[in-house]
């Protein structure tokens, strides 16, 4: 697999000039000009074997780790060696993947605005499809100690937050001690940026453990099944359809980790 990255240094954040409004304690308001840092809103386009397959409201950084991460969370690709390269070209809004294999795209319209995939694409039929095709986990055991650590990890990561306020954060600890962390405005993607990294690394996701710092809906929990993850955590909290599915494939799901202690939707710990 070859990746062509032409998308580098691109901006993340900018600046505007905003007014700044306080209620003092005898509700009088005070008003302060100031500069604010302001997270950009970038749309990529990509194209897998020369036709349009999808589009991503995404951060502007580690575009292709989220193209592979979302080529293998989403079922387009099984392994690695299906890919024969991606390319993404300078300004960052156009990739092309090239595979080794014919797929079934559905048509996208070129002038029809970007679907909300920053905050997923839950569609009942197509997710009652990929149910049917994934495959029950393996046993497998996380401690609390890894939780907490990649909670943590995630935090202190998440620099672009701290500047802005507009990021979502996701971690992957592989086997306790090894970590990708990315960021951004939607939190799915930000998962599928620590995918993509850990499969460039060549690391297995059996041994995975993911963190996010956004809700657990259940196409996140198809996200982490289809990939192999046996555990996902979050600051948040899951869906009632996370937790059904989780259950179902023997997902370990664990929502609202805070401080040192967290609660347990699926699996066990």
């Amino acid at each position: 697999m070859k990746i062509i990255n032409e998308a580098l240094d691109l901006e993340l954040k900018v600046t505007f000039s905003i007014e700044r409004i306080r209620q003092s304690a005898n509700d009088e308001l005070s008003h302060e000009a100031i500069n604010d840092l302001v997270i950009i809103e970038h749309h990529l386009n990509c194209y897998i074997n020369e036709q349009l397959a999808f589009k991503l409201v995404c951060t502007p950084e580690k575009l292709d780790a989220l193209i592979l991460g979302y080529l293998f969370s989403e079922g387009y690709i099984d392994t690695l060696a299906e890919v024969n390269f991606i390319y993404i070209c300078d300004s960052g809004e156009r990739a092309k993947v090239q595979l080794n294999k014919a797929i079934s795209l559905n048509k996208i319209d070129h002038d029809v605005t970007s679907e909300s995939i920053s905050c997923g694409n839950n569609k009942k039929i197509r997710q009652a499809a990929q149910i049917s095709s994934l495959k029950q986990l393996p046993p497998h055991q996380v401690t609390y100690d890894t939780v907490f650590k990649l909670a943590n990890v995630c935090n202190k990561n998440a620099a672009l937050f701290s500047e802005t306020g507009g990021t979502h954060c996701a971690a992957i600890s592989i086997d306790e001690n090894e970590f990708f962390t990315c960021e951004d405005i939607g939190r799915h993607n930000a998962v599928d940026k620590t995918i993509g990294l850990a499969l460039a690394a060549n690391k297995h996701l059996t041994n995975a453990v993911l963190f996010t710092t956004g809700r657990i809906p259940s196409d996140m929990v198809l996200k982490a099944i289809r990939c192999g993850i046996p555990v996902i955590a979050s600051h948040s909290a899951p869906t009632n359809e996370a937790i059904t599915i989780a259950r179902q494939f023997n997902l370990t799901l664990i929502g609202f980790v805070r401080g040192k202690r967290l609660n347990l939707y699926a699996g066990n710990l």
